[in-house]
């Protein structure tokens, strides 16, 4: 590789170094748990989201054992060429139910469900109304479509309804409001009966991206929605987190929605 260029990448990993940014893994020698092993010492874990302590549950590790002999390791396809086993669905149906919803739809990381969700659903003629604070892939997944774009000051509900008049005022055909049900780096919860009321009186939908609330908040887990009593549009959600840490996630929501998803996303 151009000797330059590698010259110029070293550059800039030392002025992270220098800055005090620089991230280096932790090696953890143990399973997930309240308590790791971390450098040959066994210490005390409150940094992990492993909300129900699912992780390194024995049953769980029994079931996925268990599911590997009769449907083998991995797929080596996309889902359309010969990816999709019936285990599949009836997860993806588990969930919608689950979160009283249509259907869902997996993904490998809700980093990738948030990053594809706008682009395939909305174009120039609509408008995104995001919280300020919402998570990144929220963030790039708007970037990513053509609809305008409106941000409002974090769980600020006068100012989410001055982003939705002026969105309304401004032409808008559809209007979504996207945020987080929980602030993952506070752990406060978005005003989601406001939201929601909000949302009704701009004719608007709701989305709410749930990783922080899915398996724990709420009747039976089913998350911030479920824990206000209200409905939203669409949720988007991890299996990497509360529900036992495995890599995974999902967007679920009304049927026509998560048809289009599966041929667009």
């Amino acid at each position: 590789m151009n000797r330059a260029y590698l010259d110029h990448i070293s550059e800039t990993l030392s002025g992270i170094d220098a800055d005090g940014m620089m991230k280096r893994e932790r090696l953890i020698t143990s399973p997930q748990g309240g308590q790791i092993t971390v450098g040959g010492r066994e210490v005390i874990n409150l940094c992990a989201n492993n909300y129900l302590g699912l992780a390194d549950h024995p049953d769980l590790i029994e079931a996925a054992r268990d599911a590997m002999d009769p449907k083998g390791f991995g797929m080596a396809s996309v889902r359309f060429i010969c990816g999709t086993q019936d285990i599949h669905r009836e997860l993806e149906q588990k969930l919608a139910n689950f979160l009283g919803k249509d259907d869902s739809i997996l993904f490998a990381a809700c980093f990738d469900a948030n990053g594809g969700l706008f682009e395939p659903l909305f174009g120039p003629e609509d408008a995104i109304v995001s919280d300020a604070l919402n998570h990144a892939s929220i963030i790039d997944g708007i970037r990513l479509c053509k609809a305008k774009r409106y941000r409002y000051a974090n769980n600020d509900m006068a100012d989410l309804e001055g982003q939705l008049k002026l969105a309304r005022d401004e032409g808008a055909r559809f209007i979504m409001i996207a945020t987080d049900g929980v602030f993952s780096m506070d752990g406060y919860l978005a005003n989601l009966p406001e939201i929601t009321a909000l949302a009704e009186k701009y004719e608007a939908l709701v989305m709410v991206d749930d990783c922080h609330a899915t398996g724990f908040m709420g009747p039976k887990g089913a998350g911030t929605p479920a824990h206000h009593g209200v409905d939203v549009d669409i949720l988007t959600g991890t299996l990497g987190k509360a529900l036992g840490g495995a890599i995974g996630g999902y967007i679920a929501g009304p049927q026509p929605v998560i048809d289009l998803l599966r041929q667009r996303a």
